[in-house]
């Protein structure tokens, strides 16, 4: 990576090799104070801490962990140092990297897989000792009976666990008005298993809310998350009404419903955290730093607020029938799609940087395992013979998290399109 960086530093990302994945520092930078600070307002005017917890999962890289919890992010309002992360390689790898900078950023982790079985809890034991706080989830009865089977982690503190709370999205966790979350709820709660256990706090993700197609669609969704999980909370008051919960978490969010708290003065939601809330909110979040298609089409954000891109080259192109092939292939792009059309949408390089809507002329309609074919974008009126063969095209990614799962590597780029540094991803397991 090294001898990459000192050939193409300080040079436009124009003449990066292809297929790249590239970030726009600036755009990344501003993304996360946008987030922070929304966290920040809605606190002031609630009058409530209210906790945030970035999700890792998206870039997997030290460096834009650390900008998601503030640190070297000119004018954020505030800093966290709690994490989500999806593999014990992107806990582990963070660590040794922001230990080798004498740092100690992240303090609180949480793995977001329900962990309660036994290989999981294994590597979590080992986790436990490099970090002061570890926090799992639960969502089943055996996987308590397996903490207590597993006894205290290596760190020698209760197992800290999230119950988590399934509010529509039937993906993990439980519904709380199931009688299968009551008894986990009480089984949590339980003399046996408070011994190793001790209950954080409830969960709940809104995955269902990139169906949205407006902010205030995803601030419905936000105001069902809240009260789903302080609904749990209030089972949890009846359970074991000499609990004290002040300090019980309730964490929610996904991209679009966190992205919703922009309107945070909206009564409703003020409402319900300044009177109806059991414990402490906390609002979680992962693909808002970068961005996508999927994010896209909910109709929170705009397209230049997507902070990275594929570039690609185009490799031939066919008159007959107005098309053009590019090396942004399955492997490149993924098969993933959304409301917006396609594999990924091309934006001119000239255009890519700029802080205002894009005019798309081509978009990816199909993809094979090294090559993609693009068509003209709606009635743009583009034609393949206007396009030069190895020319670079910029691409929008539909699922910026998938998509860079794909690179071994991140090309970073300021303002002006210079390449200025490279991140290298925690990936795989």
């Amino acid at each position: 990576m090294t001898d990459l960086l000192s050939k193409y530093g300080g040079k436009s990302f124009q003449s990066l090799p292809t297929p790249s994945f590239v970030l726009q520092q600036e755009k990344f930078d501003r993304n996360c104070k946008l987030m922070l600070n929304s966290v920040h307002d809605l606190s002031q005017i609630t009058g409530k801490e209210i906790l945030f917890r970035a999700h890792i999962k998206t870039h997997k890289t030290a460096q834009g962990t650390f900008k998601q919890l503030g640190f070297g992010i000119p004018s954020s309002k505030m800093t966290s140092n709690s994490i989500l992360i999806s593999t014990m390689k992107e806990a582990h790898g963070l660590l040794d990297f922001q230990e080798s900078l004498g740092k100690d950023y992240v303090k609180d982790i949480c793995y977001s897989m329900p962990a309660g079985v036994i290989p999981a809890l294994e590597q979590l034991s080992i986790l436990s000792r490099r970090v002061e706080s570890l926090r799992i989830f639960v969502d089943h009865l055996e996987h308590l009976d397996n903490l207590v089977r597993f006894g205290l982690p290596a760190s020698k503190k209760k197992w800290s666990v999230f119950i988590k709370v399934d509010m529509g999205t039937q993906r993990a966790g439980l519904n709380p008005q199931s009688e299968e979350f009551l008894a986990l709820l009480r089984k949590a709660i339980s003399h046996d298993v408070s011994e190793v256990v001790e209950l954080y706090g409830f969960y709940a993700h809104a995955g269902h809310s990139y169906s949205s197609d407006s902010i205030e669609d995803a601030h419905e969704y936000l105001i069902e998350e809240i009260e789903a999980v302080n609904y749990a909370a209030q089972l949890l008051t009846l359970q074991a009404p000499e609990m004290d919960l002040s300090k019980l978490v309730l964490s929610v969010g996904a991209t679009p419903t966190s992205n919703a708290l922009r309107v945070a003065d909206e009564s409703k939601l003020t409402n319900i955290i300044q009177k109806k809330l059991q414990g402490v909110l906390e609002i979680h979040c992962g693909n808002y730093c970068v961005y996508d298609l999927q994010q896209l089409s909910t109709g929170c954000i705009k397209d230049y607020d997507i902070s990275g891109f594929v570039l690609g080259s185009v490799f031939s192109s066919y008159e007959a029938r107005n098309e053009i092939l590019t090396d942004t292939g399955v492997m490149v792009l993924t098969r993933e799609a959304s409301k917006v059309p396609g594999r990924g949408l091309c934006v001119r390089l000239e255009d890519i940087l700029y802080n205002e809507p894009f005019n798309y002329q081509w978009y990816v309609d199909r993809v094979s395992q090294e090559h993609g074919i693009l068509k003209t974008y709606e009635n743009s009126g583009a034609r393949s013979t206007d396009v030069k063969i190895g020319s670079k095209i910029a691409i929008l990614p539909q699922h910026a998290c998938i998509v860079m799962g794909q690179f071994p590597y991140y090309f970073v780029v300021d303002k002006d399109g210079t390449v200025t540094d490279m991140w290298t991803p925690f990936q795989k397991w």
